[in-house]
Formats: C-alpha cells, sequence, structure tokens
C-alpha cells in the first residue's frame, strides 16, 4: 500500500533562494520516483493538482503559529502518514502524521551577528523545541550534521546526510546561447563570477578587496556579482565604493534561474569565498558547467567542491587574490579545473537525493511509501 505524503512549502511564490531551489528540485524529484506528495503551500498557489494552500501562512510568523493550526487539519483531512518540512523550522506537533525535517544549516548559532533577530529568535528558541516532535532530521553536508548535533544536542542517528545536486540544465553550453543571455544583462567578456546573495556571510567585502589587489596585475576582468542585496549589504556596497570600483564590478541583483547556465558558462573563473555554508549549490553549478571554480577551505564547501575546485582561506584576502591570479593566467590549471569540476557534478543528483529522502520515510514509518517491496 502506497503512503500518503504531505510536503510543505514555503516561499515559492516569491524569488527563491537556496532553500527555495532545494524545496522545488526535490519535490519534482519525488515525483519522478513514484510519490505524489500532497504539497501544503504556504503562499500564494501555482498550477499544481497536488497543492493545497496554507491561507493564514503566507508569512514565516503566521505559518510557525496559526499554520500548525492549518497544517494539523489538513493532516487529518488527507489521512497523511508523513509530513516534510524541507525549511526545517516548523514544529508538526500538532499534526497526527510521522515527521521529517530538513535542517540546511545552524548558521545563527555559528555566525550570530551575520543573522537577523528572526533568525537568531526561531533558531535559538523555536527550534529545539521543534526537534523534540521530529522523528527524522534530515541535513545536506557532514559539516551542517556536526554542528547540529553539536549545538542543538541531538543524538547523530537522528541526522541523515543527504547532498543536494545541480539542476541538469546546468550544463556547457553553445556559445551563441551564452552571449545572447549576457547581452540581455549587460555583462562583457571577461569576467569573473560570483553567485549568492549579498550579505556578509558571504564574505564579499574580502572578495572586493581581493579583486582589487589582482587588479593591480591585470585589469582585464570584470567581477559580476549576481544575487539579490540582504540584510547586512551595506558594508559590501560601502566597500564597493571606497575601493572605487564601481565601473567594473557589475551588480544586475536577482537573475532568474533560467538564465543563470550561460553565466555560469561565460566566466573564466567562478569565485565563492562563502564564509559558511550548509551545503553551497553555486559551487556544484559552476562545476557542472564547466567553470573552473575558487572556493573556501571551511564549512561544507570542501565537501561539494572535493578536489576539483582551488581551495583558500577565505579571511586572507590575498589568499583568494592569489588563487583567482593561478586560475586565470595558467590556462592548463582552469582546463583542469574545468574537467574536474564536469566529474565531480556529476556524482551528484536529485534522483539519488530523492531516493534517499524516500528511505528516510519508509524508516519512519516502517514501510514501503510507494507501495513496492523494496
Amino acid at each position: 500500500m502506497t503512503a500518503n505524503i504531505g510536503f510543505l512549502t514555503y516561499a515559492l511564490d516569491r524569488a527563491p533562494g537556496g532553500i527555495g531551489r532545494y524545496t522545488r528540485e526535490l519535490l519534482d524529484a519525488l515525483r519522478r520516483n513514484g510519490l505524489a506528495p500532497i504539497t501544503l503551500q504556504a503562499g500564494r498557489t501555482h498550477d499544481d493538482e497536488q497543492a493545497i494552500g496554507l491561507p493564514a501562512a503566507g508569512l514565516l510568523p503566521g505559518l510557525l503559529t496559526v499554520g500548525q493550526v492549518e497544517i494539523a487539519w489538513i493532516a487529518r483531512q488527507q489521512h497523511l502518514d508523513v509530513i516534510h518540512d524541507p525549511t526545517g523550522t516548523t514544529p508538526l506537533g500538532l499534526a497526527r502524521a510521522r515527521r521529517v525535517v530538513t535542517i540546511h544549516d545552524v548558521i545563527p548559532y555559528i555566525y550570530p551577528t551575520a543573522s537577523t533577530r528572526l533568525d537568531r529568535l526561531i533558531y535559538r528558541t523555536w527550534l529545539p523545541f521543534a526537534l523534540r516532535q521530529v522523528d527524522a532530521i534530515i541535513t545536506v553536508s557532514e559539516c551542517s550534521k556536526a554542528d547540529i548535533v553539536r549545538v542543538l544536542g541531538v543524538q547523530p542517528e537522528q541526522v541523515s546526510v543527504i547532498g543536494e545536486a545541480a539542476n541538469p540544465g546546468y550544463r556547457p553550453l553553445e556559445a551563441a546561447k551564452t552571449q545572447a543571455m549576457l547581452q540581455r544583462y549587460g555583462i562583457n567578456f571577461p569576467y569573473i563570477l560570483y553567485v549568492g546573495s549579498i550579505e556578509a556571510r558571504k564574505n564579499l567585502v574580502r572578495l572586493l578587496e581581493a579583486y582589487a589587489h589582482l587588479r593591480t596585475w591585470s585589469q582585464g576582468w570584470e567581477l559580476v556579482i549576481v544575487g539579490a542585496r540582504k540584510w547586512q549589504a551595506g558594508p559590501v556596497l560601502d566597500t564597493l565604493q571606497r575601493l572605487k570600483l564601481q565601473e567594473y564590478v557589475h551588480l544586475p541583483g536577482f537573475v532568474a534561474e533560467e538564465a543563470l547556465p550561460a553565466l555560469y558558462n561565460g566566466a573564466d573563473l567562478f569565485i565563492f569565498p562563502s564564509l559558511y555554508e550548509g551545503f553551497g549549490l553555486p559551487v556544484l553549478e559552476a562545476m557542472a558547467c564547466g567553470t573552473p571554480v575558487v572556493t573556501s577551505n571551511t564549512s561544507s564547501l570542501p565537501e561539494v567542491a572535493g578536489d576539483a575546485g582551488l581551495q583558500v582561506d577565505p579571511l586572507d584576502v590575498e589568499a583568494i587574490a592569489q588563487a583567482m591570479r593561478r586560475v586565470l593566467e595558467d590556462a592548463s590549471l582552469a582546463a583542469d579545473l574545468r574537467a574536474r569540476g564536469l566529474h565531480r557534478a556529476q556524482q551528484f543528483s536529485w534522483e539519488r537525493t530523492a531516493q534517499e529522502t524516500i528511505a528516510v520515510y519508509e524508516q519512519v514509518l516502517g514501510r514501503s511509501v510507494t507501495g513496492d517491496s523494496r
């Protein structure tokens, strides 16, 4: 007999960040692997036959409060066996179903000054309470698992590590397709690319300082910083002015996902010197497009990059600059990183992520969720 799975989605009616993209990709992959989850959709609903709206939960405070009553009511009406919250913040104690959550990271514990007051409140007050009510925890890297166990006091055996993957659309593209998309966003060759939000944790102040160092060697490359401005973006913009780099740094803001493969393809180098990541999906996306990668040697990023990217101390501006220079001036190194990155990206897939997630559902239920004999 098949199981009824409830899958909570939040904020997919807005420009998706990392967790939103994980939510969407995992949901699609679960459907390809024989499940038909009932989507409990906070915010405006989309064209999804399996979606049930949560009218009171369009914003996070509503989801964490009255949204719990809505979820419990739907779980009872739909006879849900399992509810999975891929955002990791929702206590599901009112719902009479097995409860699975994905906690991507615990950044408000690791970098509290780089987190909003709401994030700190949720993670330090709400999340410990919520975890007492769940049946299984999923996270996306061994680094995140170690941090979750350490700061939240859960047992290691409660946490399953299931990685993310690049969408198949991230792949090497023909030059003509790349050029057309770059023209749309006003990006000129040659350039160095960063993709991610503009906020303190992403270490963009040091990236700009490293780029200024790089320009003393060569002024041939522009720096393209793709991403939405978030909390504490001010120091990044101040640094841009202080270093007088406005003419050489392009800030197109949030870019639609269908355009990102072209932007990765057109770059001579992808740079991602983040201080902390639960996973670091842009690194994998760049590799899948055949773009050489320089990234940090901290948090989960070595797990994602492996030996396919240059790893640097994100606190060392000179090291960041020198790593970028090595790739840009050494064609054989760039070609080697390109080949290694393509191979590395192939080791991750959303199909495997879905299958391992289904295994967690089956573990908490004690039976198959698809009706087969697995």
